[in-house]
């Protein structure tokens, strides 16, 4: 009670004091009588007009790496400059009055909707002009133009901070206004370390800027293993496989082609989500991450990186613009250490979209056709090379090695040999003479192949091509299924057809048909490593990206078998030893691959090409090393190319010369043991 004393007491500065703080209880008082009653349903339709709305939100995409852990492809950080709308709402609401009040002096009257009390008791004491109505179409179009106004005016602070030309239109912004409102709208992708040390200092000036951080697909080595790796590019359409469980979606990307493609999924992992509070006028209050998105899963390839430098380099060294392609198989499992196809590209373009010149320009050159993997998807006639499979069936049919065959003279072309038949007349490359197998092997003389092929028959030669599986697909794992896969018939195919003796004949020396890189490829593996087919493989498996889980890793196995031969042991040695005599002796035509101290064993080739007032050549070196002990086959193929052994015996023999030195360097194989 001796509060109370000193109030009867007449303390006048305690009775002050107790007045002010009795009104400040009052005051606060009616507030909350204002808020809690009288205000309430204004709070409660406001609480009813805010939504909660669900983005989708990329997860990291998973790694591609080489068979020993090096990256071929990952993400690497971007930084990125958004503008949150709803921080410029004030503004917008300044620069619409400004804009309206303009008008209405431009067209000589005032304000048709006085904005307060005051305004309305005024104008009824002064005479005013004649009010000016906006129409409700002309209002939305202020609108529009004052959020333009501050934004560019944003933008442009932007520029001047960065250094760069940067515009945006009203297209834009208005698209981003009725699509996205809610989300922050990029003005600025891709931030140098430079232009975020500079915003980050001064943007204390320019309101509703965030510099954002970003994971973007990074490919280190450019066009490197391009087409093995494939390339990505935008994705809009997840929601045909997630419904409409998103009402918005962030840059997301899909894999368009190769490995990207293939286990897309896997590497895309599982995306999260946010959940935004937007108001009634699509601005974004709060979010909260609801569900956190799930990395991809790393991808271990069977590819060699060292391996694939080489290839491609020894690819890039033909003269001209170089079309062509590179396999290099492991003979024991099928393991593929490097696909190289020529011309490239880089994928790393496709991330922000390639321009309408770059893709006239270069893309869609005709005879260029960048995007296409020639190593899998071109189909070419494989000529002499095929020469190995009419060989194995002309030994199966019981074609004796020592057998002298005289090959006729040229008339027309003094020098040159030439088989004859009724009416088939076919022109040989070799020189006229006597052949035995091992003479006719090195030289590739046509009519020699050609009159024992004649011999074996389309039943034996179709049957022994089919052994190696050419016309079926190879299964690679660059996609779902394959395309093209060349295309070779079956005996009953040909026994239908009828085919005549002239096709038999051109079918003996590889043409009629057509294969892949790919495909001579495990052909050649097969010859090397005594009979065995096996699926090439290209992955080796599948593991998680955090480094802390205990997912079990996906493997694919190694060396898996697709066929057996069924060949004489004895007529596969003499194939491989024709193969190594067509390197190194003087009369061979792959004298160029000939590597020191390394026995490489070979098969040139070249098919020509006519028709439709075309004229040109597909040359080839078919081949494996070292003969001792059979690790690896190297298939190149070059379009365009002067022949064989001019064109493509160069670039294996450089291949040749990196894989004997790697080997010499670490005292290991290179490729895995299966």
């Amino acid at each position: 009670m001796l509060i109370f004393d000193q109030f009867n007491r007449g303390e006048r500065p305690l009775r002050w004091m107790a007045a002010v703080v009795g009104g400040g209880l009052l005051l606060l008082l009616l507030g909350l009588l204002r808020v809690q009653i009288l205000g309430h349903r204004r709070f409660e339709q406001s609480l009813h007009t805010q939504s909660f709305q669900s983005v989708r939100v990329p997860a990291l995409r998973g790694r591609i790496l080489d068979r020993n852990g090096r990256e071929l492809v990952g993400n690497a950080p971007r930084y990125r400059l958004d503008v949150y709308l709803e921080t410029l709402s004030r503004d917008f609401g300044r620069e619409y009055g400004q804009l309206r009040r303009e008008i209405i002096a431009a067209r000589g009257g005032t304000n048709a909707t006085p904005a307060g009390i005051w305004t309305r008791i005024l104008s009824k004491l002064r005479r005013e002009s004649p009010r000016v109505l906006i129409r409700p179409e002309e209002n939305q179009l202020l609108w529009r133009q004052a959020r333009y106004n501050v934004v560019s005016n944003v933008v442009a602070k932007v520029a001047a901070k960065v250094g760069l030309p940067l515009t945006l239109t009203e297209s834009e912004l208005h698209r981003h206004w009725a699509n996205s409102r809610a989300l922050p709208l990029a003005v600025l992708r891709r931030l140098t370390p430079q232009q975020v040390a500079l915003l980050t200092e001064q943007s204390w000036s320019i309101h509703g800027l965030s510099v954002e951080l970003q994971a973007v697909r990074h490919y280190p080595h450019g066009s490197l293993a391009a087409h093995a790796l494939g390339y990505l590019v935008r994705a809009d359409d997840f929601a045909d496989e997630e419904g409409d469980s998103f009402d918005y979606r962030l840059r997301d990307y899909r894999g368009a082609a190769g490995l990207e493609a293939a286990f897309d999924a896997d590497l895309r992992g599982t995306p999260g989500s946010r959940s935004i509070l937007v108001n009634s006028d699509g601005y974004r209050v709060g979010e909260t991450l609801t569900s956190a998105p799930v990395p991809g899963r790393n991808l271990i390839t069977t590819l060699d990186l060292e391996v694939q430098k080489a290839a491609e380099s020894a690819l890039s060294t033909v003269s001209g613009e170089e079309r062509g392609a590179v396999v290099v198989l492991d003979v024991r499992n099928g393991d593929v250490l490097a696909m190289a196809s020529a011309p490239a590209f880089d994928p790393g373009e496709w991330i922000d979209g390639v321009s309408r010149a770059r893709w006239t320009n270069y893309y869609d050159v005709p005879k260029r056709t960048p995007l296409i993997n020639r190593a899998t998807d071109g189909a070419y006639s494989p000529g002499s090379t095929f020469k190995i499979v009419t060989a194995l069936a002309a030994l199966e049919n019981g074609l004796d090695p020592d057998r002298v065959q005289i090959v006729e003279p040229n008339p027309a072309k003094p020098g040159k040999g030439l088989f004859q038949r009724g009416n088939i007349r076919i022109e040989d490359t070799a020189p006229p003479g006597p052949y035995d197998f091992r003479r006719a092997f090195i030289r590739s003389s046509n009519a020699y192949f050609i009159h024992f092929g004649l011999e074996a028959g389309y039943d034996r030669l179709l049957s022994t091509a089919h052994r190696f599986h050419f016309g079926e697909q190879t299964r690679i794992q660059l996609r779902p299924t394959e395309e093209r896969s060349g295309w070779m018939p079956s005996p009953a195919e040909a026994r239908a057809e009828r085919w005549p003796l002239g096709r038999l004949a051109n079918f003996s020396i590889g043409q009629e048909v057509t294969v892949t890189p790919l495909q001579l490829a495990v052909m050649v593996s097969a010859v090397a490593n005594g009979g065995t087919v096996h699926y090439p493989r290209l992955v080796d498996r599948l593991e998680s990206g955090d480094p802390l889980s205990d997912e079990v890793a996906h493997a694919v196995r190694p060396g898996q078998v697709r066929g057996l031969l069924g060949a004489r042991p004895e007529h596969l040695a003499r194939i491989r030893a024709a193969m190594r005599d067509d390197v190194l002796d003087p009369e061979g035509t792959g004298t160029t691959a000939r590597v020191t101290d390394y026995t490489v064993c070979g098969k040139t080739g070249t098919a020509e090409i006519k028709g439709n007032g075309i004229k040109d050549k597909v040359t080839w070196f078919s081949s494996f090393a070292p003969f001792e002990s059979p690790r690896y086959a190297v298939v190149v193929m070059v379009e365009s190319g002067a022949s064989g052994g001019r064109t493509c015996g160069p670039v294996a023999r450089r291949i040749y010369e990196h894989l004997r030195t790697r080997d010499a360097g670490n005292g290991r194989p290179l490729a895995l043991a299966p």
